[in-house]
């Protein structure tokens, strides 16, 4: 390696909250940079030291997100302090899970890689090589402002290199913080700049290279999703309608990017058929490296560094005894159980016939999480005789289930083995957040569908389920930086409204299932079109919820007002006329006709009328209201179904709060939304406690 400059740099410290600071507040981890004469190897190098600090994120990251939150309990006997502080959100300034520090090595890691390498982007050629590893560099620095700002609320924020002790005095002394509307507007700017380029992969491949196992192009955030999230927050902080529609655009780009394309899939937990005792189905390949947004990769070893132990904390396994520190809270079983499951029977050569499962644990044996959504049962069912001796049986087992987070968190009961990467963002959840944007930007209609039926051309061109109004509006939010065009749109005014513009998805690659009207004999749920499936999200672990009429949009008092067709004129027989009809039958053929022409048309007005009527008053802002705030209440439950043990809940529900409330109105202090109190009972884990952390001061 020729090695052009090695930079030894202290971090940055974090001596908030007092007047006088001394160097013992330093964090005084050391960061090596090497720069090199351009050689690839080198810069891969030295990002890989940039994913080596951030594997201290990892754990933190999902447990601060979603012990402090309402979907798991924490048992005191089986767990550590610094856990059960969390789950009491009386974090120490000592807990162990509870030091931004760590962030900020990351970030000043960055601010030196980007300060060097930038600079050599334009020499010798090289600029598109280095634009992916400094946009990369730029979505973790990103990635970690955002995880400080959701977890502290404000915070030091800094761009460049702090490279001695009394830099970072000075910082410290200046006792100066930025909220979450300045940071986040800096990372947006710094990142839709960048954007602008001629790149269009904008993701490092690092040609075969992989971290254990972890393909190196994975470990990389891509921009679209960074940019989305950082326009979601922002928005749900300030009410912003155009942040909520700049989230939309990035997440619908990152769908449908040419050749990149992201679909839902349809591996689904599911019933086999009515008789069925037991659920099965493919759930678990929905938590594959393929199927996230970046992820981080870990050491399985701890010879050979930072390994993740998420395992030891939500699994039954040797490691633990079989007693897990963190469980599904009964909040995460009562949200499961309350889900209507939905399953489309077909008999034999007779028509299709709905069948709802039971609200009734008696009929499932000790199973009680396969009442409702499937989904919980999924990821937490273990075998029924783990092992048969005193210290660890299941019968000797404080819990009557084993939590073994099969799919999430792997299926091995061997504590020595660890996870092998922790998700940046899993593609389901971004399609939730998606789902958020387009329902706060105002397209209650698709949020919904992304819900219940998935987002395809069907979807899309599907009047009862996207209307025409709402189409529109969303054919004003262009994509940024490609067009892609869907083929079936050939008429020439409606391939240019729509040409560029987010209503766009492939029907030859984002295939839905035909919906088939339940009047029809043996309908198929058959696919539109190629390998990629696009459902309803709630379909996961609730069945064919696209025939489900207990999962809707619209309440009884809002289809109430809506007008009906009323009984059509009846037409009248027409006479035939023959070469032996007289006069009269030739009056009576022109008056039937006559009479015919009037009644088509006066039938063709009152259904135009009452149809003009019902699209109008659906369109109306009191209902659009009224229908955004039943799908946020259904997608916050749908992100508890999808996410739970994933570190979502707690800033899903500090999102929602913004959202409801405005982001300055829900103050220091945690309140839950009300309808989660009304329907589920209130619960004092959370509400009355900080929603930010301590900056430690010393």
């Amino acid at each position: 390696m020729n090695m052009k400059s090695i930079i030894k740099c202290g971090l940055i410290l974090l001596g908030l909250g007092t007047a006088t600071v001394s160097c013992e507040d330093m964090f005084t981890a050391d960061n090596t940079l090497v720069t090199t004469e351009l050689a690839p190897k080198d810069t891969l190098y030295q990002m890989m030291g940039i994913i080596k600090r951030m594997q201290k994120l990892a754990d933190r990251t999902v447990l601060l997100g979603e012990v402090r939150a309402d979907l798991v309990d924490v048992d005191p006997l089986h767990s550590s302090a610094d856990i059960q502080e969390l789950a009491a959100n009386n974090v120490s300034a000592t807990n162990v899970y509870n030091q931004p520090a760590d962030y900020y090595a990351v970030i000043n890691s960055c601010n030196i890689y980007l300060a060097y390498v930038d600079s050599l982007r334009n020499s010798q050629g090289t600029r598109k090589y280095y634009e992916k590893e400094i946009l990369a560099a730029k979505c973790y620095r990103a990635w970690c402002y955002l995880e400080l700002i959701k977890n502290y609320g404000e915070v030091p924020y800094i761009r460049t290199p702090v490279l001695t002790s009394d830099a970072a005095e000075d910082i410290v002394a200046s006792g100066k913080k930025e909220g979450m509307v300045t940071i986040v507007t800096d990372m947006i700017n710094d990142l839709i700049n960048f954007r602008a380029s001629e790149n269009d992969e904008l993701r490092q491949s690092y040609g075969n290279y992989s971290f254990n196992s972890v393909s190196l192009r994975d470990v990389t955030i891509p921009v679209r999703v960074m940019l989305a999230e950082l326009y979601l927050w922002r928005g749900s902080y300030t009410g912003s309608q155009a942040d909520y529609e700049a989230a939309v655009r990035m997440y619908h780009d990152y769908f449908t990017f040419p050749s990149e394309e992201v679909s839902t899939g349809n591996s689904l937990a599911s019933w086999p058929n009515r008789e069925s005792r037991r659920p099965g189905g493919s759930y678990s390949q929905n938590f594959s490296e393929n199927d996230c947004a970046g992820v981080l990769p870990m050491e399985t070893s701890e010879y050979y560094g930072t390994v993740s132990y998420l395992r030891r904390v939500f699994c039954s396994q040797d490691s633990n005894n079989y007693y897990p520190a963190v469980v599904a809270s009964q909040r995460a079983k009562d949200i499961s159980k309350s889900q209507d499951y939905c399953q489309l029977i077909l008999e034999g050569g007779g028509f299709p016939e709905l069948y709802y499962r039971e609200h009734d644990a008696n009929l499932y044996s000790d199973y009680k999480t396969m009442e409702g959504d499937l989904r919980l049962y999924s990821i937490t069912d273990g075998p029924d005789n783990v092992r048969d001796n005193s210290t660890n049986s299941r019968e000797n087992s404080s819990y009557n289930n084993m939590y073994y987070l099969n799919q999430k968190y792997g299926t091995t009961t061997n504590g020595a083995q660890y996870l092998p990467f922790i998700p940046f963002y899993r593609n389901t959840i971004l399609y939730l957040h998606f789902a958020e944007a387009l329902n706060r930007a105002g397209f209650p209609e698709t949020a919904f569908a992304i819900l219940k039926y998935g987002l395809s051309y069907y979807t899309m061109t599907n009047r009862s389920i996207i209307s025409q109004d709402e189409f529109d509006r969303l054919c004003l939010i262009t994509s940024l930086g490609f067009t892609v065009q869907e083929p079936k749109f050939t008429d020439d005014d409606l391939k240019k409204q729509t040409t560029g513009t987010v209503v766009i998805w492939n029907s030859d690659v984002f295939s839905t299932w035909n919906i088939v009207p339940m009047d029809q004999q043996n309908p198929r749920r058959m696919a539109e079109g190629g390998g990629m499936f696009q459902i309803g999200i709630h379909s996961m672990g609730s069945g064919d919820t696209e025939y489900n009429e207990l999962y809707y949009l619209d309440d009884e008092e809002t289809t109430s007002a809506l007008k009906t067709y009323d009984e059509p004129l009846e037409m009248v027989e027409v006479p035939r006329l023959t070469r032996n009809s007289t006069h009269e039958d030739t009056l009576a053929y022109n008056e039937a006709i006559e009479y015919n022409l009037w009644a088509d048309s006066v039938n063709i007005a009152k259904k135009d009328s009452v149809d003009s009527y019902n699209a109008e008053y659906l369109a109306s802002p009191d209902i659009r209201t009224k229908r955004q705030a039943r799908v946020a209440q259904l997608i916050l439950e749908e992100e508890a179904l999808e996410g739970v043990f994933e570190g979502q809940r707690f800033y899903d529900i500090m999102r929602y709060q913004m959202q409801e409330m405005g982001g300055e109105a829900i103050g220091q202090t945690i309140t839950m939304p009300a309808y989660i109190e009304e329907k589920y009972g209130t619960t004092t884990k959370m509400v009355g406690k900080p929603w930010f952390l301590k900056l430690p001061s010393r």
